[in-house]
This record gives structure tokens, C-alpha cells and sequence, in this order.
């Protein structure tokens, strides 16, 4: 891992953005801001975030229908598992990871399982956009740097929307666009292919049914907006005094910024963005920044610990994962 240029460039890009996170604002005044924190208030933001997570596995549940039948319950912890190997991995190497353990232990398609976790990150994409605009309309975009994430995640998720919709409206092209993608796999594969197209194209294609679409989408604006009441709970332990769309803007605007890849779990851009979004709610520098940090930290820190929980309780090694190769990911359909 520390061989390969995605984590270097990933540690670069974290360590800018954490240079404009800190730029202006004395530690001192972190400090400060920290040592007045009542981090009570952790405890049920906790626990709101995990309501969120829930959430989402009811919605993987759903997109994971043409798979196979698994409940919610049952995707919870490979859910857990892929939010820690996101937050040690580069690249957002997680999605690969969640979807090998899953397929692994489960005996389903681990292409198949990966198209599903395309499409839940497409929807979390196109919500948080929907969510960035509606909250900076109501409350007002106070940085034009925001104005910017708004625009370019914007225009990026409404092309990857189109993209997708355009690509598997037709089964039959969506099968041919995707044998094309894999000739790229090395010759022992091609015979393959074709099992790993129809994988891809059946999951992929999970969202075409309107009662599917819908309850995948609301499922997707719900888990987000309960996770927005996290932030909102942390904020209370702070006593930021800023309201409910605020703590929306902050959650789009931190959760776009970190599509970027960067080193452990978005530390940088997370925070960068998170603090221009208090700071122009009239929160001072410093205890948007301690805000930023810890409300991050409460995101990251338990996940990461019970995702490691949970792998050794599976018997998996988190070593065989720190170089995901994606020849051997492609190669063990089942």
C-alpha cells in the first residue's frame, strides 16, 4: 500500500486540505473550543448514525433483490465492514472489500453485489446534491466556495445519472458496453465475461422497477437526513445555535467534498468543508473547527473499530486487503 501512488496522492490531498482547514485559525483557539465541548451529547449522535446506517442496509436490501434475498439484518455488518475499509484504504477501496467479504461468506455473485453498491453510491451522490441545493436555498450558499461544490457536483452526478440510465435502459447494450469494458482483463478471464456482464447488468439494472426506484430513493433521502440529525446532536454538545439546515448544508457539502480520494476516510477535505459551512453561518473559526473534527471523528472512529471487530470475527485478515487487487475481485464470481 505504501507502494502505490492512489495512497500517496490521496496523503497529499488530505494534507492540503487540512493546510486550508487550519489556515487562520490558531490551535489555541481549538483547544479552547474542545475543553468547553460537553461530549454527553455523544452519545445519542451515536446512536443516530447508527439509526442512518440502518437505513441504508434497508435500502441494500432492497437493490440487493436480484442477487439474492438478504435482510437487512444480514447486510449490516458487511455494511460495517465496508465504512472501515474505506476509512484505512485509498480510493475508496471499501466498495471492493464489503463486496468480496460479503460474496466470500454469502455464496452470491461478489460483481453482482458491487453493481448493488454502485448504484446505492449514484443514489447517495444525487441525494446529497438534492440536499446541498435545497438547504443552501433555504439558508443561503454564505462562501461562493460552496456555490462551487454545489455546481460541479451538480453537473457531475446529473451526467453520471444519465450515464447510468442511458447505459442500462437496454439490456442488450448495457450487456455489449460492458464486454468491451472487460477486455481489459487479462486472457484467462474472457471466458468469464460474460458471467461477470450478466452479474453486473442484473444488479445494475435493480432500480428500473418504479417501486424499487422510489423506495430506494426515499430510503436514500431518509438515511441522509437522519444522519443530518447527528450532526445536529453533536452541534448541541458545542452549542453551535445555528438550525436544522445548516447541519443539512454541512452533511452535503463535507460528504460531496470527500468524493475526492483522499487518506483515511476524507480527513481534510471533510473538515475544510464542514467549517466553511459553520463559518459562514457566523460559527467562530475555532469552534467550527473543533466541531469539524470531532463530529468527523464520531463518524469514523466506531465504524472503523467494529468494522475491524467484525472482520476478525469472520476470520478475515484485514492484511489480505490493504492491496486490493481487482483481477482477483473480477475473477471470483461465482
Amino acid at each position: 500500500m505504501l507502494r502505490s501512488f492512489r495512497f500517496w496522492a490521496g496523503v497529499a490531498i488530505s494534507a492540503l486540505f487540512i493546510g486550508l482547514f487550519l489556515r487562520a485559525t490558531h490551535p489555541r483557539e481549538i483547544g479552547d473550543a474542545l475543553e468547553q465541548a460537553n461530549y454527553w451529547w455523544l452519545i445519542p449522535a451515536l446512536a443516530v448514525l447508527f439509526v442512518a446506517i440502518s437505513l441504508r442496509c434497508v435500502r441494500w436490501s432492497v437493490l440487493m433483490r436480484p442477487v439474492a434475498p438478504m435482510s437487512p439484518l444480514r447486510l449490516f455488518p458487511y455494511a460495517i465492514i465496508g465504512y472501515m475499509a474505506n476509512n484505512l484504504l485509498p480510493a475508496r477501496a471499501g466498495e471492493v472489500v464489503r463486496a468480496y467479504v460479503l460474496g466470500d461468506r454469502e455464496g452470491v455473485s461478489k460483481m453482482g453485489t458491487f453493481g448493488t453498491i454502485a448504484v446505492e453510491r449514484l443514489f447517495d451522490g444525487c441525494v446529497l446534491v438534492l440536499l446541498l441545493l435545497v438547504s443552501g436555498t433555504v439558508v443561503g450558499f454564505d462562501d461562493g466556495r460552496l456555490e462551487v461544490i454545489a455546481a460541479v457536483s451538480a453537473g457531475f452526478f446529473l451526467v453520471a445519472l444519465v450515464a447510468f440510465y442511458y447505459l442500462t435502459l437496454d439490456q442488450a447494450r448495457a450487456k455489449r458496453v460492458l464486454h468491451r469494458l472487460l477486455r481489459v482483463l487479462p486472457a484467462r478471464f474472457e471466458q468469464r465475461a460474460e458471467d461477470i456482464a450478466d452479474n453486473l447488468v442484473g444488479s445494475l439494472r435493480s432500480v428500473h422497477d418504479w417501486r424499487s426506484l422510489s423506495t430506494v430513493f426515499v430510503l436514500s433521502v431518509a438515511a441522509w437526513t437522519v444522519e443530518a440529525g447527528c450532526y445536529a446532536v453533536i452541534g448541541q454538545g458545542f452549542d453551535l445555535g445555528v438550525g436544522f439546515g445548516q447541519y443539512c448544508l454541512l452533511l452535503s457539502a463535507a460528504n460531496l467534498a470527500i468524493i475526492i480520494p483522499t487518506f483515511f476516510g476524507g480527513t481534510g477535505p471533510f473538515e475544510w468543508a464542514a467549517k466553511l459551512t459553520l463559518v459562514g453561518a457566523g460559527v467562530s473559526d475555532g469552534v467550527a473547527a473543533a466541531y469539524s473534527v470531532i463530529a468527523h471523528a464520531l463518524v469514523l472512529v466506531p465504524t472503523t473499530i467494529l468494522g475491524l471487530v467484525l472482520l476478525w470475527s469472520f476470520g478475515v485478515s484485514f492484511r489480505r486487503f490493504r492491496r486490493v487487487d481487482v483481477e482477483e475481485q473480477s475473477a471470483a464470481v461465482p
